[in-house]
């Protein structure tokens, strides 16, 4: 099981490679709703200081009104 964004980075990157897409969207529960965003990219590039971050809630992205988002996933760190 998944527990944290170094452990969410390892799967993906071991099951689809690694790209430059977006894949993903890292918030931080600590900050407010409309600020919440720390990272938007692909799983390669996270940054090392949000690995071990431990993962509380996460979801696939349906729809957006933006293109790129739809599909990837959004993690609540």
């Amino acid at each position: 099981m998944r527990e944290t964004i170094g452990e969410w980075k390892s799967e993906w990157i071991g099951t689809n490679g690694k790209t430059d897409e977006l894949e993903v969207l890292i918030h931080d529960s600590k900050l407010d709703d409309f600020h919440s965003c720390v990272y938007e990219g692909s799983f390669a590039k996270i940054p090392e200081i949000l690995e071990k971050k431990k993962v509380i809630d996460w979801g696939k992205i349906l729809a957006s009104s933006i293109q790129d988002r739809t599909g990837a996933y959004s993690l609540t760190i």
